[in-house]
């Protein structure tokens, strides 16, 4: 849903963003006739014609439109051939460069579509392809364009480095001051980690730990989790149970992550000579949510929550499960079709005074 909203937002800022700049050289160019009293029905000539008719306004949305959609579906090929496991700066200048490609297809699209309806003065276009004002203003016109593309692809990137709620909450200052939320946790920790890293090495195993997290971040905005931090081998997501439509989800995402490393076996197999497993804990319960730090920003959550939701995960060798789940989540997570419930009983866990209720959820009925 996150991600729908900014396609939205840049296909409406382009759109936007070029009509400003039609409106701008049409109100100039109006203005310095009225200053100069020329007569426009006097005009003979085609381009003078076409600049000072609303015909641009048309342009520019159709422009703004194409560009849009095109902006959006270069951004999902290059998430489709995992184009941002390469450097934040190269990324950037690598998509810019193909933004710019994406201009000039959308440039010939718009000519074409607004020639076929025969609505440009006849002869304005191969007027201005022989106008060095007209060059020159196309020219310049590009220039500006291609520094809104880089603007917008620093934008979208920092989106995806900091996540979009994230960035919401930073510039709302929702969390300047300390807030208390209801949310949930999923901690997921690779299986046999220390196994993995000494076998692999350094660099093999950071790499591996790399590849599934990009697996994970496929599934956040399909199920509307937050990415609350990344641990070594372990990844904490987040949901405000005030917003979660299903509570279920949480464990929907656990167990969609299992099944997308089980269907790339073959790769994992194949680079890293293992398929990595992970286990889960999943807790809810009312945290502190503040925005911390002025050099590197956070948002941090503090509370019993997490330090239970932690506990859990770390027991699920002792009771060989992939999956444990708090009864005081499980409680609110209504009917969990396809899942298999079994409860653990009343644990206690390590560091924790109080005894928890803990559930093993498994696939199947």
């Amino acid at each position: 849903m996150n991600k729908l909203k900014i396609y939205f937002l840049i296909i409406l800022y382009w759109v936007v963003i070029l009509n400003l700049v039609a409106y701008f050289a049409l109100v100039n160019v109006l203005g310095f006739i009225d200053v100069t009293g020329l007569n426009l029905d006097e005009l003979q000539n085609p381009l003078a014609k076409y600049w000072t008719s609303p015909i641009q306004l048309v342009e520019s949305t159709l422009f703004g439109l194409l560009f849009g959609i095109l902006f959006v579906a270069i951004n999902e090929l290059s998430e489709k051939f995992k184009v941002e496991r390469f450097s934040f700066g190269y990324v950037i200048l690598f998509k810019s460069l193909i933004y710019l490609v994406g201009f000039f297809v959308s440039f010939a699209l718009v000519y074409f579509i607004i020639g076929g309806v025969g609505v440009l003065p006849e002869g304005a276009l191969q007027a201005a392809l022989v106008s060095q004002t007209s060059l020159k203003l196309i020219f310049f016109s590009f220039v500006f364009l291609f520094v809104q593309v880089i603007v917008l692809n620093f934008f979208v990137q920092t989106i995806k480095k900091f996540g979009y709620k994230n960035i919401t909450n930073f510039l709302m200052g929702k969390y300047q001051n300390p807030v208390i939320e209801d949310r949930a946790f999923l901690f997921m920790d690779l299986k046999s980690s220390t196994a993995y890293a000494e076998t692999l090495g350094n660099i093999k195993y950071s790499k591996l730990i790399k590849d599934c997290v990009l697996e994970i971040n496929q599934l956040v905005d399909k199920f509307d989790a937050e990415i609350y931090q990344y641990v070594g081998d372990e990844v904490v997501l987040t949901w405000e149970m005030d917003k979660l439509e299903n509570t279920y989800k949480c464990i929907d995402t656990f167990y969609t992550f299992k099944h997308r490393l089980e269907k790339r076996e073959d790769y994992y197999m194949k680079k890293y000579g293992v398929v990595p497993q992970f286990k889960a804990g999943l807790h809810c319960g009312r945290v502190t949510v503040a925005e911390i730090g002025n050099i590197k920003r956070d948002i941090a959550y503090h509370g019993d929550v997490l330090n239970t939701a932690s506990r859990i995960q770390s027991i699920c060798n002792e009771y060989q499960e992939r999956l444990l789940v708090s009864g005081a989540l499980l409680g609110k997570a209504g009917d969990l079709n396809g899942y298999k419930v079994e409860s653990i009983g009343d644990v206690q866990l390590k560091g924790k005074q109080k005894i928890i209720d803990v559930h093993a959820v498994r696939e199947g009925l």
